[in-house]
């Protein structure tokens, strides 16, 4: 009242009064997980420019050796991502518990391929992190005077081992982003992962269903899954934009790994989505990129030919979950992304 009274008198004055200087929102606070990719490489290089234009804080990387990246040779690839964009000094650690099913070895191998050659790191291995994954993710979150968001874009082995249920360090989450999971559709299951499953799953959660079932009861979560990471397929018009387009280290490596031989195969034969990157931009870029969302509860099964499906059932964990994508906006939301617009 006083200052609105002060205002007025100076006014009458004929004093001018510049109206007070709006703070700039502080970056959120971030830890990106993941097995280390294709497309968490290109979610990575994404991330990389939200830090640079403080839109994020990224406080660490951790990888997973459980997925579909190579043990060791993942984690120097996000060394390498960070080092390409600049950002040679964000902590990256890896390890993880074995996974309850193992990742397609042919695919693991096509991974690595593609990394290698995008990222040009072939024979370099880094020493072994101080910390595991896990101890990096509890410390970046002990250590955080707020809250943190957590991107977990692989099977969620490490966020399940560093934020057991009932952990103090539960209430430091403020929200885990997670892609994975088929809820209203089929799964992507595929060649070696097939047998024995009816594919109702999605293979981020089927790589270690109990580590899914732990996390999603231990730290709100909201989930990416299929249903919504269906409507952005990559596409070869959109990858040839990106190179195009192209402003910045990010944008470039992006380009460069969906430009190698075996994902230019992929693309061809519609294999390949954004995944990981529409959690990202959902998650700390543009939200309007999801059409719809919806609290769910989820359960993660845990045995027999639908282990790892994440069914929509009563008294599961309530999760956010994305239900569709608009492909036009994520694209020039990514890209936008990419370039630091």
């Amino acid at each position: 009242m006083r200052t609105a009274l002060l205002a007025l008198v100076l006014a009458a004055a004929g004093v001018v009064v510049a109206p007070p200087v709006q703070a700039a929102p502080s970056p959120v606070p971030v830890i990106y997980d993941s097995d280390l990719d294709v497309d968490d490489a290109s979610t990575l290089a994404y991330l990389c420019v939200q830090h640079q234009e403080n839109r994020i804080d990224l406080r660490a990387v951790t990888v997973t050796n459980n997925g579909f990246g190579t043990p060791g040779r993942a984690r120097q690839h996000a060394i390498s991502v960070l080092e390409q964009c600049g950002l040679p000094g964000i902590p990256v650690a890896d390890g993880s518990d074995t996974g309850v099913h193992p990742a397609p070895a042919s695919t693991v191998r096509d991974m690595e391929e593609v990394l290698t050659g995008a990222l040009g790191d072939a024979g370099r291995t880094p020493p072994p992190s101080e910390l595991t994954a896990a101890q990096l993710i509890a410390k970046t979150l002990a250590s955080a005077k707020g809250k943190v968001s957590v991107l977990v874009t692989g099977p969620l082995s490490n966020l399940a081992r560093a934020v057991p249920e009932g952990s103090p360090l539960a209430h430091k989450v403020s929200a885990a982003h997670v892609m994975g999971g088929a809820v209203h559709v089929p799964g992507n299951l595929f060649g070696e992962a097939l047998p024995g499953f009816d594919n109702s799953q999605e293979l981020n959660i089927w790589l270690d269903p109990p580590s899914a079932r732990a996390a999603f009861g231990a730290v709100p979560v909201r989930l990416t899954p299929l249903d919504a990471t269906n409507d952005v397929p990559i596409t070869q018009a959109y990858v040839d934009r990106v190179g195009a387009e192209a402003r910045t280290p990010s944008a470039r490596i992006v380009h460069a790994i969906m430009t190698q031989p075996i994902m230019r195969d992929g693309i061809a034969l519609g294999y390949f989505y954004w995944w990981d990157a529409l959690a990202a931009v959902w998650g700390f870029g543009d939200g309007g990129v999801v059409t719809e969302a919806r609290k769910t509860p989820i359960v993660v099964v845990q045995h027999g030919e639908q282990s790892g499906r994440t069914a929509p059932r009563a008294g599961g964990d309530r999760l956010l979950v994305a239900l569709g994508a608009d492909p036009v906006r994520f694209e020039q939301a990514f890209l936008d992304g990419l370039n630091g617009d």
